[in-house]
């Protein structure tokens, strides 16, 4: 404020100085103006009345002054003073608009003046305007054109004349933003309710997972079928043992007609020898026949389940060729009366 009451010292100081020119310039320009005596009188009272206020500094009075002297008769003169009044009292924006009106018709003799009012009118027009934020509730953090401001609301700013963007934040409350219009040396008030954020919904924790029944094992494939093989084959080498030992026994029987009838050494030696081969015959047939009924009526256990299900394949295989094998290891049986072979059968 003592920087706007220097400046208008300085406009009256001025003023003073061309004042005489004015009330001049004021007379002949009501003069051309075809007006009753009385009203010219009355116009030229209020014009002068109005500058001897402006120049005590009593601005209001003498803008009432200028004022009705202006509604007698609208005179340039008494628009740019009209100005300066409203410019001292600290109304720029009025001021302006009388200053516009003066500028719209500038006599050639206040040619100077005009030029002092366009200057005085642009300073005006650079004015920031004054801003007071507030915001419910208050202590938000505010936000001009994405720069900070110095305080949070309730806060009074200074913006440039212009748009503006304006954002309030506050911890748990949902953000407000809003566009404003600052036009110069204006004031105006920008308010929000930032209301509450919603309490975000609860998610249910997701179900504990139910652990499957474990499955039950499948059933051990069925064994395989034991080779007959070795049945056969020790079925046949049985019946041919019994064949041998059936023919030696028989030629043994032969023999020992033959010794009865003519009793020699040598008759008596291949009897023993046929009785002997006749003897191992037998047992040979005995042996491989009991191997093979054991062969044909043996049945295969089923293994345990657990090792069915766990052995590897190579191992199942490896079990089922020592199950199915077979080994027969033959023994000879001498005495010293007798002779015979015996069989080790594995299986």
């Amino acid at each position: 404020m003592k920087a706007v009451s220097i400046r208008h010292s300085s406009l009256a100081c001025g003023l003073l100085i061309a004042g005489t020119l004015v009330l001049s310039q004021a007379s002949t320009a009501w003069a051309d103006v075809p007006m009753s005596k009385a009203q010219i009188a009355s116009a030229k009272k209020h014009y002068g009345d109005g500058d001897k206020k402006y120049k005590a500094g009593d601005f209001a009075g003498a803008e009432v002054e200028f004022k009705a002297a202006n509604d007698i008769k609208g005179a340039p003169q008494t628009e740019r003073y009209i100005g300066l009044c409203e410019d001292a009292l600290g109304h720029f924006q009025v001021a302006v608009d009388w200053y516009d009106k003066f500028l719209a018709h500038v006599p050639e003799k206040m040619a100077s003046q005009g030029d002092e009012i366009k200057k005085r009118e642009g300073e005006i027009k650079a004015l920031p305007g004054k801003v007071h934020i507030d915001s419910t509730p208050p202590g938000a953090t505010v936000t001009i054109d994405d720069k900070p401001a110095a305080a949070p609301t309730p806060t009074d700013v200074d913006l440039p004349p212009g748009a503006h963007i304006v954002k309030l934040t506050a911890t748990g409350r949902l953000p407000s933003q809003k566009s404003i219009d600052v036009a110069f040396a204006s004031s105006q008030i920008v308010t929000a309710t930032l209301d509450a954020q919603p309490t975000p919904a609860l998610v249910p924790p997701p179900p504990a997972p139910v652990a499957e029944a474990p499955q039950p094992a499948p059933p051990p494939p069925p064994p395989e079928p034991r080779s007959k093989v070795p049945a056969y084959v020790t079925g046949g080498l049985a019946i041919v043992a019994a064949g041998v030992g059936t023919v030696f026994g028989i030629m043994t029987l032969s023999d020992k007609s033959d010794y009865d009838k003519n009793p020699t050494s040598n008759t008596a030696d291949n009897g023993d020898t046929h009785a002997l081969i006749c003897d191992m015959s037998f047992g040979v047939a005995l042996t491989f026949g009991v191997t093979s009924a054991v062969l044909f009526l043996t049945k295969d256990e089923p293994p345990p389940a657990t090792a069915s299900n766990d052995a590897s394949p190579e191992a199942k295989a490896a079990a089922n060729a020592k199950r199915n094998r077979v080994t027969i290891t033959p023994t000879p049986v001498v005495s010293a009366h007798s002779g015979g072979a015996g069989f080790t059968l594995r299986f």
